[in-house]
Order: structure tokens, then C-alpha cells, then sequence
């Protein structure tokens, strides 16, 4: 039976039917990656007004002179000594710790109300006295770490000005590459601050997330992987020995 010319050409420019997901590794894999980042957003911050908010003054330190007028008329005009100030007024905590928080940019009256903070908290209290008191100082950012510089002091270590990424001496911020990059270091500093502290509950579902995206990302390889050992599993030789 021969086909008219319609049933050809409408044969013929007819689209192709889409490819199964299983078939699109890029696709699955870029769904399975804003799964994830989406998942673990709504685990670390169900609330992301917190987020919006650091974020802000992570760009606009809340430096707060005002705040620490008081302060910084009982203290000498010496940086060094209003630093070691700062850091008996603000001993180390994390943001889980003070406020529930995966990281979380305090203001100087949060600081000082809350008893304590991180390096963050630390060098917007110390830059807000210097800047009270009229002297010099530079806020410097890194990978891991913020603290103040001001001349004559030596940092050494995660203070180091050579791994700077961002610095801000009141006229603006200043960004380049550093010159120094501790890897190891700032893995560890990030471990310790965000990972070790966090409630059980949110690395379960953070660990659960992972295992989701990694299901979703690669499905069709462990499918065929557990029908591979499946078949391994049914080939082993049955045992040949009669009872007594």
C-alpha cells in the first residue's frame, strides 16, 4: 500500500520525542546541584532574614562609634590596648553558640550584649574604639579570619596581611589576590567554626541532602551497579555438600 505525500512529509518534519533524564547526565546532575544548594538553605537558614542581614554588613561593616563612646574615653589612645580590650570583652564563641546561627554578622551593641562572638564581632568592636578615638586602622578580610590592622602591629599566622582578600581603612574597600593561601588552615578554621558546633539534627539532614542529590545526579549508574552485583551475587556456586 503506497503512503500519500502528506503521511511523508508529516513523517518526515515531525519533532523527535525528548530524551528520558536518564539519558541527560548534564541535566540531572545540574538538577541534582540547586537541589541541593536549595536543601541545604532551607536546613541552615529556615529563617533567611539572618543571612540577608550578614550579608549586608558583611560588604557595610556595622562600625558603631556611638556605641562605644563610653568605652573609648577610659581607654588609652593605644590601639594595642584597645585590642587587648576587645578581645577580654569578646571571648571566642560561634554563632551557634550565641544566636543558632550557621554564621550570622553581629552588630557592636549584639557583641556586647551577647558576652562574646568571633573574630568578626571581635574586629567590628576593636575598628568601632579606633574609630571613636580617632585612630588609624584597617579591617581586613580573609578567607577565614577578620581582624584589625593598625601601624606597628606584626600579625603572624591567620593575621597575616599577606593572605588579605579585602581590606577597608575607612576609605573604601580595597580587593586583590593573596599573596598567601593556608588551604589546609581554612578548611580546619571552617570546620571548626561552622561543622563541629552544629546540632546533630541539621548534619543529619545536610548528610541526607547529599544522599539525595547523589541518587537524583547518578540514579542510572547505581541502578546498573546494584543489577551488576545482583547477578554477581546469583552466580556463586551453590554448596555441593549432602547431609549425613
Amino acid at each position: 500500500m503506497r503512503r500519500g505525500i502528506s503521511d511523508t512529509f508529516s513523517t518526515r518534519t515531525s519533532p523527535e520525542s525528548p530524551r528520558p533524564l536518564r539519558k541527560r547526565p548534564l541535566l540531572r546532575r545540574t538538577l541534582a546541584l540547586i537541589a541541593l544548594i536549595l536543601w541545604s538553605g532551607l536546613v541552615l537558614y529556615p529563617n533567611p532574614k539572618p543571612l540577608v542581614v550578614s550579608l549586608e554588613r558583611l560588604f557595610r561593616p556595622p562600625l558603631d562609634p556611638d556605641a562605644v563612646a563610653e568605652l573609648a574615653d577610659r581607654l588609652p589612645n593605644d590601639a594595642v590596648e584597645v585590642e587587648a580590650f576587645s578581645r577580654r570583652s569578646v571571648p571566642y564563641r560561634t554563632a551557634w553558640d550565641l544566636y543558632g546561627q550557621f554564621w550570622y554578622f553581629p552588630t557592636v551593641t549584639e557583641t556586647l550584649a551577647a558576652g562574646g562572638g568571633d573574630c568578626q564581632a571581635e574586629a567590628i568592636l576593636t575598628a568601632s574604639i579606633l574609630q571613636a578615638k580617632g585612630l588609624p586602622y584597617t579591617l581586613r578580610y580573609s578567607f577565614d579570619h577578620v581582624w584589625v590592622d593598625y601601624p606597628g602591629r606584626h600579625g603572624v599566622g591567620i593575621e597575616d596581611p599577606a593572605t588579605t582578600i579585602a581590606s577597608n581603612s575607612g576609605a573604601g574597600w580595597w580587593s586583590g589576590l593573596p599573596q598567601r593561601f593556608p588551604l589546609r588552615d581554612i578548611v580546619r578554621e571552617r570546620l571548626q567554626y561552622h561543622w563541629e558546633p552544629m546540632p546533630a539534627v541539621r548534619k543529619a539532614l545536610l548528610c541526607l541532602g547529599l544522599l539525595g542529590a547523589l541518587v537524583l545526579a547518578e540514579w542510572p549508574l547505581l541502578r546498573r551497579t546494584g543489577r551488576w552485583a545482583t547477578r554477581v551475587a546469583g552466580r556463586r556456586p551453590q554448596s555441593t555438600e549432602r547431609p549425613e
